[in-house]
């Protein structure tokens, strides 16, 4: 199906799903015995949480939320969704706590137990979550959005997200 106005905001998406495969690779990584390369692998994925999957999905609630709201005329069309980023929040909790844990002992691999529940978990949480909205919300409104209106999602979707990402 061909696509009318939605392009620009499936593309900012896509930084989204990029940054997925830095919880896989560090859930791998944590299971391992190379302790350097468990310690990058999971600083890379908390930097994603933190600097990106987090701040979009409080960037979400504002624009995107708002908007198949509008289209279908109700509030709330997604408070499930909206309950998924709580769970991604408490699991991002979690994960900075352990890693912490392993970073003042010093032993990353040894915490492996740990952090890939919590890797993997969130790995397959944010997925679901990012193909859900993907494949409801998004021809949703390709069909119900203008081109200007579209800009506007994007356009404030970055702006929160980076001053979410800041502090």
């Amino acid at each position: 199906m061909e696509e009318r106005v939605i392009g620009p905001y499936r593309e900012w998406r896509m930084s989204l799903r990029g940054g997925l495969q830095a919880l896989a690779r560090a859930g791998a990584a944590v299971g391992g015995t190379d302790e350097g390369a468990a310690r990058s692998a999971l600083a890379e994925a908390l930097r994603y949480v933190d600097g990106l999957l987090l701040p979009a999905s409080e960037a979400e609630e504002f624009t995107l939320f708002p908007a198949v709201d509008g289209v279908h005329g109700v509030t709330g069309a997604c408070e499930p969704l909206r309950l998924q980023h709580e769970a991604l929040r408490a699991m991002a909790s979690d994960l900075r706590k352990v890693a912490a844990a392993a970073a003042k002992d010093g032993d990353t691999c040894g915490y492996g137990r740990y952090l890939q529940p919590l890797l993997f978990g969130l790995y397959g949480l944010a997925r679901a979550h990012l193909e859900s909205e993907d494949g409801a919300f998004l021809p949703l409104l390709d069909a119900h959005l203008s081109e200007s209106q579209v800009s506007v999602l994007v356009e404030n979707s970055e702006r929160i997200t980076t001053a979410k990402a800041a502090g």
